[in-house]
């Protein structure tokens, strides 16, 4: 009978150590997602700050000036400043509107502004589940010790 116990706390034991190394690899793949959407974050922010400071460039530049261009990343097009200062910028579904230089960083700054703020939100959700990864692993550690 006292075998019987044992092997059934044993077997409740395995069922717990491997419910919680379930639960740990789990929340270690959502640590790593939280990460690459952190870093594509950072990406993200630093191209539109890119942006903003070629504008801020653009800006400073006098007509007839040689600028370059950027097509894509690396790429550059030689040309020379206008008087035109009007951009054409795509709003989805394949419209574009006319804007001008102020309106574009506007435009610019503000997604720098809405990615910063969608960062901090999943900064504090990725420190929570931080947090929370930990104390399963603590978990884990004491189920096997046992």
């Amino acid at each position: 009978m006292a075998d019987k116990n044992a092997e059934k706390a044993e077997k409740r034991k395995q069922q717990a150590l491997q419910q919680k190394y379930m639960e740990y690899q789990m929340s270690e793949q959502q640590l790593k997602q939280f990460q690459e959407q952190l870093e594509k974050l950072d990406q993200q922010k630093n191209e539109a700050q890119a942006v903003g400071q070629a504008l801020d460039d653009f800006n400073s530049s006098k007509d007839g000036d040689e600028v370059l261009v950027p097509i894509s990343g690396g790429i550059f097009f030689k040309t020379k400043r206008t008087e035109d200062r009007n951009f054409l910028v795509n709003v989805g579904a394949g419209i574009v509107v006319e804007k001008d230089i102020d309106g574009v960083k506007a435009l610019v700054d503000n997604q720098v502004s809405e990615i910063a703020k969608y960062h901090s939100h999943l900064m504090a959700e990725f420190t929570k589940l931080a947090i929370r990864h930990q104390s399963i692993e603590e978990d884990l550690k004491r189920l096997v010790e046992d």
